[in-house]
């Protein structure tokens, strides 16, 4: 599941690269002059497969990836991006069996930094996504739906020095 989760979610960072190297840039076009910090939204249907660790079923399903992405540069050259993501009305099917899943997915990145020698820093990467297996019938022990939440976090402070490196990834059946 780990291997298919990254896969998943190597396509969602290479989008939110590409939504972050675009709101660095506008945001140092603006330089010298305070940008709004302006929020834009984004929805595209998706179509998802996966395997729940916990049963070892196979689904597949769809529904939206939502994203809503903002960024500003302060007057004294401080850039600022988030970027929130999330799942909407996503379900899924087994294949074979017919058991279903709702999928829940959250996730956030925020990265700030001076843009003239970019410290300080700091990102904050999470994401939290749960596979609900419905109508659980105690067939699985440790229980039949997947839990994971992922955080990392960096801080650079303003000479350069890295004041925090923190990770940690819980995953578990529930």
């Amino acid at each position: 599941m780990r291997q298919l989760r990254w896969s998943f979610l190597r396509g969602l960072r290479a989008w939110r690269v590409s939504f972050s190297v675009v709101l660095v840039t506008a945001a140092l076009a603006l330089a010298g002059t305070a940008a709004a910090n302006t929020a834009v939204p984004t929805t595209t249907p998706i179509v998802f497969d996966g395997v729940n660790p916990c049963t070892g079923e196979y689904f597949a399903g769809n529904g939206n990836l939502h994203f809503l992405t903002s960024g500003n540069l302060s007057t004294g050259g401080i850039a600022q991006s988030h970027i929130e993501a999330n799942l909407q009305g996503l379900q899924a099917v087994t294949i074979p069996g017919g058991k279903k899943y709702v999928v829940v997915d959250t996730s956030s990145q925020t990265l700030v930094f001076d843009t003239t020698d970019a410290a300080p820093f700091h990102e904050t990467f999470e994401f939290l996504v749960q596979f609900i297996r419905q109508g659980e019938d105690g067939t699985f022990i440790n229980g039949d739906d997947f839990y994971e939440h992922f955080l990392a976090h960096a801080t650079v402070n303003a000479n350069g020095t890295v004041t925090v490196d923190d990770f940690s990834d819980d995953s578990r059946c529930q």
